[in-house]
């Protein structure tokens, strides 16, 4: 049995990986008497000799045994890191980090589509993602083969933000078993457990992943919280620029139709209050403003309808600020509101003399400010 063997230091010694310590030791004698250069002439010998008890240095111990047997889960003989030195992998700004990641992206360039593999954490992948995202939509399409080579790139960018491929689960075994050899078993446990719950469907990776906690012999002292690969997150930063795009997009045309006259923009004579009829040199509403004007029934009797000026204030002839100045209404003067627009923003008042004129709302404040004096066609309660 060799999967899970990278370095086949179970097949040199001829036994299954679940052989316990007493074959190994008789497997190991057997194997070195017959390899031993003194007694055996052939041209392989001596290697054969020392991989023999490199393999029985390995797995006779416990604890090497089961190193080797975890990393044996995700590398392979071409790539299989040095067990006693392990280095560990940090983030993009070379500190220790619990929450690390392989993030794979394709970026579109003029030379074609470059793959690249970065060990990051979270806010790290949210700006690589961002640049990517924002790269591939403003150069991928202009490339020979464009359209077809961004969409690919953009639909793999998409897949892979979710980080739990074979590249994660040997990044975070990889780390484990470094941080192990630090004797960092804080790390090394928040490692391992990531490592189990991104390890789904490997019953054999499994069962060492737990021997590997077991053996850590961790138990964190306050509760410990396991770091969070945002996916979400990192899918709305690849959605963000084209989004974007889209609604400066919707907007031009907006724009252009309304320019056009072919799209009102949402019928402006409903909204709009301002259509004007000169007397003297004053522009007031016309008619058809006025009667849009939706009426306050309101008394001098009725207190309900009264407010003041939070502040000095103008006052116009009309509903806009393009009406031409009424008066100048000064802070706390009393006024009763006679009527107002549709959308509130603008308020008919009536003035002591008996002057209509409109205010905007947010220049008024319900309640008595000022007395009012006597005569006033305000209030007379």
């Amino acid at each position: 049995m060799t999967e899970y063997d990278s370095l086949g230091y179970y097949a040199i010694l001829e036994i299954h990986p679940e052989a316990d310590v007493a074959v190994i030791k008789r497997q190991y004698y057997q194997k070195a008497k017959y390899w031993h250069p003194d007694h055996n002439t052939r041209p392989e010998a001596h290697d054969m000799f020392q991989k023999t008890s490199v393999a029985y240095g390995i797995l006779q111990n416990q604890r090497t045994r089961l190193i080797y047997d975890l990393l044996s889960c995700v590398y392979d003989n071409k790539d299989f890191p040095p067990m006693g030195s392990l280095k560990i992998y940090k983030n993009q700004s070379d500190k220790d980090d619990k929450a690390l990641r392989v993030l794979r992206q394709r970026l579109c360039t003029n030379k074609g589509v470059r793959e690249s593999k970065d060990v990051c954490n979270i806010r790290e992948a949210g700006n690589m993602v961002l640049s990517t995202s924002i790269s591939n939509w403003l150069k991928g399409w202009w490339q020979k083969n464009g359209f077809n080579r961004t969409l690919s790139a953009i639909r793999f960018n998409m897949q892979n933000i979710y980080a739990d491929d074979a590249d994660n689960l040997k990044l975070l075994i990889h780390n484990a078993v470094a941080y192990e050899q630090e004797n960092n078993k804080e790390m090394a446990w928040i490692y391992a457990k990531q490592a189990e719950m991104l390890q789904t469907t490997d019953e054999h990776t499994a069962k060492y992943l737990q021997l590997f906690i077991e053996m850590l012999d961790f138990h964190p002292n306050k509760k410990v919280v396991l770091p969070y690969w945002n996916a979400a997150e990192l899918k709305r930063r690849q959605q963000l620029f084209p989004l974007m795009m889209l609604l400066i997009a919707s907007l031009l045309a907006v724009a252009m139709l309304v320019r056009s006259g072919v799209f009102s923009g949402g019928n402006a004579q409903d909204n709009s209050y301002y259509e004007v009829r000169k007397i003297g040199n004053n522009l007031v509403p016309s008619d058809m403003i006025e009667a849009r004007i939706m009426k306050n029934d309101s008394t001098p009797y009725d207190k309900d309808s009264v407010v003041h000026l939070k502040a000095d204030s103008v006052i116009y002839y009309g509903p806009d600020t393009r009406y031409s100045h009424l008066r100048n209404g000064i802070k706390g003067q009393t006024v009763r509101i006679t009527g107002y627009t549709v959308d509130k923003k603008w308020y008919q008042i009536i003035l002591d003399d008996g002057i209509i004129g409109y205010i905007r709302n947010q220049d008024l404040e319900k309640g008595f400010g000022n007395p009012i004096p006597e005569g006033s066609q305000v209030y007379k309660g």
